[in-house]
């Protein structure tokens, strides 16, 4: 039999430990709330959310195909469906999801920064500008939108633009591996190997199995000298990446080759 008033306070429970980021307490919360009521579309929805944190995509999409199945007018199983698609590369579904999501709810900022995101993967520039500058005008501390919109204008040649925004970024995410990562990118771009080097330790700080970021410090380290710490760095790209590594020795090998002209000229 349904018991709606038990389901609801297993739900809120659900969120606490979601919020905690205790997943597996968090699922054991949504669990019983399903079984208390199982037309409990929120607890369907926050359970996918759970599974989807924890990385285990295959629990996670019926999840949110069932929030939606029950209440076809929530927007955040939409949402988070459309992450899942376009985790799995399915890019044109995950559009469609956060298409939905939108016109279900237009102030969802993450929608509009996940939608730009994959607009920018798509060549459409202007839309995914667009859609990260709309996610802004609704969240000012979205970091994910600042980072996108970084690489952006990254991309554009707008280096002191993308500075900008992932100096935003970190300031409302300071754990932001990624734009640590995309910030020391466009420092070296800039010249500031110190500063770059400084970005890529602070995006391995978060993120230890992030290779390029080694890959990156250590073709950095080449420029300034440290060949024994660049070392190091290659070595830990090896370990994650050891497919790529003969690539890698190429960047590696030109590198040192412009670092000798440098010094002959």
């Amino acid at each position: 039999m349904s018991n709606p008033i038990e389901a609801k306070a297993c739900f809120n429970k659900g969120i606490e430990s979601l919020v905690q980021k205790e997943l597996k307490k968090a699922i054991q919360h949504f669990d019983q709330a399903i079984k208390l009521d199982n037309r409990y579309a929120l607890a369907y929805s926050n359970r996918g959310l759970a599974w989807q944190k924890q990385g285990d995509l295959e629990k996670a999409l019926p999840d949110f195909e069932q929030a939606i199945k029950l209440n076809p007018k929530l927007a955040d199983p939409y949402y988070y469906r459309g992450l899942v698609r376009k985790k799995k590369g399915d890019l044109d579904a995950a559009l469609a999801d956060y298409n939905r999501a939108l016109q279900l709810n237009p102030r969802m900022a993450e929608a509009f920064s996940s939608r730009g995101s994959i607009r920018k993967k798509q060549g459409d520039l202007s839309g995914a500008l667009a859609d990260f500058d709309a996610s802004l005008r609704i969240d000012s501390a979205h970091a994910e939108a600042y980072n996108g919109r970084g690489l952006l204008r990254q991309e554009k040649g707008d280096l002191s633009g993308a500075l900008a925004d992932f100096d935003a970024a970190l300031n409302s995410s300071p754990d932001y591996a990624e734009a640590f990562y995309n910030r020391g990118l466009a420092r070296k771009a800039k010249g500031d190997r110190a500063g770059a080097v400084t970005d890529f330790a602070g995006a391995l700080q978060f993120r230890p199995d992030l290779a390029e970021a080694y890959a990156n410090r250590g073709l950095t380290l080449l420029e300034l000298n440290k060949d024994t710490e660049a070392q190091r760095d290659f070595d830990q790209y090896v370990r994650l990446k050891p497919t790529r590594w003969i690539k890698l020795q190429g960047i590696i090998e030109k590198t040192k080759r412009q670092r000798q002209q440098a010094k002959q000229s």
